[in-house]
């Protein structure tokens, strides 16, 4: 089952969904230290995968964020 990173930042995290589009940038949708880091934690603690703040933040879009964390899972 493919980790649905946008319900987690806009859920976990408390970002707007409307910025978080594919295309989006992480700063155009939002994405700082503190949500990268609740993302980190939730991928951790629910989906047992292992991704630092660091490697979250390089992702140059969602939808590249999206693609680091579902192959990530994939391997867990």
């Amino acid at each position: 089952m493919p980790v649905d990173v946008t319900h987690i930042l806009t859920e976990r995290a408390g970002l707007q969904p409307g910025p978080i589009a594919p295309t989006a940038t992480l700063a155009q949708a939002g994405v700082d230290s503190m949500a990268a880091t609740v993302l980190s934690m939730v991928l951790e603690d629910d989906f047992n995968v292992l991704i630092s703040e660091k490697e979250l933040l390089a992702a140059p879009t969602i939808a590249a964020l999206s693609h680091l964390v579902n192959a990530r899972a994939a391997l867990a």
